[in-house]
């Protein structure tokens, strides 16, 4: 290359360097305080910014309206006191954090990369549903037989007003018993119990009677004990 060339070269880059040493500043700034939150590894960053898309709206997608703390695991690590929001319709979580600015920002998090998440006293897993996809359920209870409920909303269109608006329904759920890997639906004490084999299905008709239990519309700490129970018949010596 020569010296012309050179000159020339130079000529054009200069005027944008300020811009580009500025912009190099900006994104060093935002991974030093990547670094500072939640250390060098930045897993938990790692998404698309969020805009709601729903507005004009009645209702919500979330499992909760407002942001939760929670505790995220990606990748088998936990970040705590997180603000996060549970998009039910489209299967989403919403991350929101303070900015380097100090203004509140959202990030859509890649569920590909998280394994579990919690509220309180609910915990989420990611893992392959009864059609072989990845995705995310409450898990109730652990163990042999294992209880979790799939959480969704529908997007529906009111045309009862005469002005067509959108809104999000209920939630609601469908719930599943996980007995060695198989996925087995439930709606009502009938066919929960007939999930068992015959020889523990009138034990746990009684104890469903005794707790006055209906499965349908259960408690998660009354199907921790019912399936407390059921775990303990189901292997008894």
């Amino acid at each position: 290359m020569n010296l012309r060339t050179l000159i020339m070269i130079l000529i054009i880059l200069l005027p944008g360097l300020p811009e580009l040493c500025a912009q190099e500043a900006h994104v060093n700034a935002f991974l030093a305080e990547c670094e500072r939150k939640y250390g060098k590894d930045a897993d938990l960053m790692n998404g698309e910014k969020y805009f709601y898309p729903y507005g004009g709206a009645s209702g919500d997608p979330f499992f909760f309206t407002e942001p939760r703390s929670a505790i995220i695991t990606i990748h088998e690590k936990q970040f705590e006191d997180q603000q996060l929001r549970y998009d039910i319709y489209q299967q989403k979580l919403i991350l929101d954090y303070i900015n380097i600015y100090g203004a509140t920002s959202s990030l859509v998090l890649r569920n590909e990369w998280l394994d579990e998440f919690a509220f309180e006293k609910h915990l989420f897993r990611r893992m392959e549903g009864p059609e072989g996809q990845l995705v995310f359920f409450q898990v109730v209870t652990d163990g042999p037989i294992t209880c979790v409920y799939h959480w969704s909303k529908n997007y529906s269109l009111n045309l009862s007003s005469g002005v067509q608006n959108h809104y999000f329904t209920d939630p609601t759920k469908e719930s599943y018993l996980i007995i060695d890997g198989q996925f087995h639906m439930y709606r009502s004490n009938g066919n929960f119990t007939k999930t068992f084999d015959q020889e523990i299905q009138k034990a746990i008709k009684q104890f469903m009677r005794q707790t006055k239990i209906k499965v349908k519309n259960a408690s998660d700490s009354q199907m921790r004990h019912l399936v407390e129970y059921c775990n303990s018949l189901s292997h008894e010596d």
